[in-house]
């Protein structure tokens, strides 16, 4: 009998609901049968713990007649968990919230308690991502995106940075950065093979200055990924440099324009501009060439004057007349053994 007073208290934890159901109660009491349930749930009704709903009905049994609902009538007694609460670690209990809500500190309590001795025995851990620390303190790496543990942890003030996890970008895009700073130059590369050729003369030859341009890493955008609303400011976030700098090189035909378009609506706060040299270079490159046509099939190009100004003479030229008749200069067109000459 106790044991079943127990439980029903257990199943009352926390809940807003205060009734339970025929099928809730054989589940919880663990009955086979509505001879077995009926002796429960009688014994609970004499000892004042639960109270039929009579509106429900019954079961239709004569022998065995069950309600199909009632209502949790059974006396709370949290002094247990208000002593566990009064042990805890004092960023888990100086606010009082769960002082004032034991029945939550029930219903997450082995997961506090994980919390509890995380925050005893911390010191200064190394950070790590979300579902790390997920799964290092609950064994479970998705623990930390239950919206309402998380509620719960923001009422209790345990932030990210106090249970020391973070947040990888959407994107993790590739990048090379041979040395974190306070503040970098990054060149965002919307191709891969010119972002491998910059790569490669980064790490193998501590090359970092290209048409007058001193970098500090390169990242790939991966096509149109990089212009995703907010990844880059993501990803930004995730360096932690005080000020980051990033110039952006793609195609130029319609796609490659537009890409940097979309990232700069996206992303409005950083500190983005288009890598000019490079693009000079390629219309440089690309006069008297057989440029080929772009596989953009849309019909109605996007608004590039902005774009077109920062342009001059015989190159502004060639950039108009190349988008107006939807050819496409590829970034291919500087290949590694051009590096080899333009980058030192």
């Amino acid at each position: 009998m106790a044991l079943s007073i127990t439980k029903l208290r257990d199943f009352a934890a926390g809940r807003k609901r205060k009734t339970i159901s025929k099928s809730e109660l054989e589940d919880l009491l663990h009955c086979s049968s509505d001879a077995e349930l009926y002796r429960l749930v009688s014994e609970a009704v004499l000892a004042g713990a639960i109270a039929p709903v009579k509106a429900s009905g019954t079961n239709g049994n004569r022998v065995y007649p069950i309600y199909l609902k009632y209502r949790l009538t059974v006396i709370e007694d949290y002094s247990e968990a208000l002593s566990e609460i009064a042990m805890l670690h004092p960023d888990i209990s100086r606010s009082g919230y769960l002082q004032s809500k034991p029945a939550l500190y029930l219903q997450y309590r082995e997961a506090l308690q994980k919390l509890n001795r995380f925050l005893f025995k911390a010191g200064s851990p190394v950070p790590i991502a979300r579902k790390e620390r997920s799964f290092d303190l609950f064994g479970e790496e998705k623990a930390l995106e239950d919206g309402s543990f998380l509620s719960l942890l923001e009422h209790l003030g345990l932030t990210a940075e106090r249970l020391c996890y973070y947040d990888t970008p959407e994107y993790c895009f590739n990048d090379y950065i041979p040395v974190r700073k306070e503040a970098m130059t990054l060149l965002i590369c919307e191709n891969k093979d010119i972002w491998f050729n910059i790569r490669r003369r980064m790490y193998e030859d501590g090359a970092s200055m290209i048409f007058g341009q001193v970098l500090d890493g390169v990242v790939y955008g991966s096509g149109g990924k990089v212009s995703k609303k907010g990844a880059l400011s993501a990803y930004t976030r995730f360096l932690g440099a005080g000020h980051v700098r990033y110039l952006y090189w793609g195609d130029i035909d319609r796609a490659g324009l537009t890409i940097y378009q979309s990232l700069r609506r996206g992303n409005p706060e950083l500190d983005l501009s288009l890598f000019k040299q490079a693009y000079e270079e390629m219309l440089r490159l690309s006069a008297g060439r057989a440029i080929p046509d772009s596989r953009d099939q849309r019909e109605a190009r996007g608004d590039y004057t902005e774009l077109f100004a920062l342009f001059s003479g015989e190159l502004r030229e060639i950039l108009i007349a190349s988008i107006e008749a939807n050819k496409r200069i590829p970034q291919e067109i500087i290949n590694y053994e051009t590096l080899l000459e333009i980058m030192r």
